[in-house]
């Protein structure tokens, strides 16, 4: 049904896109989904918060010398990483703390020029 329909749409001249704000999963993630379903997509198709926020960075010329720090899931990484961008942080942060106290110094890495905050 799915294929007979996206056949009906590409002889209307039409293309079928899929889109989510969840950024936990890369367009790779989501292309092996809906594969293991069934439905054949290519990354082309696939529109995610995660492959976005990596292209805003791209298309603003952000520096490839800085770092971005990730507040997220492995998606982010991943898209990150497609686009050429050096990522840390992500699910293996997920679980440090901070003790907040008066005259408190926080270190912090002075490469980092960029943080993408996803669904963590």
């Amino acid at each position: 049904m799915y294929i007979e329909n996206e056949m009906l749409l590409a002889c209307r001249g039409k293309k079928l896109v899929f889109v989510t704000n969840n950024s936990t999963k890369s367009r790779k993630q989501y292309d092996k989904k809906f594969h293991s379903l069934g439905i054949p997509v290519n990354e082309d198709e696939i529109f995610s918060s995660s492959f976005a926020a990596a292209m805003y960075l791209k298309v603003n010329d952000f520096t490839r010398e800085k770092k971005v720090y990730v507040i997220g899931e492995e998606g982010i990484l991943e898209e990150l990483e497609q686009a050429g961008f050096t990522a840390l942080g992500g699910p293996a942060d997920g679980k440090k703390k901070i003790e907040l106290k008066s005259i408190c110094l926080f270190e912090h890495d002075k490469s980092v020029g960029a943080v993408i905050v996803g669904l963590d």
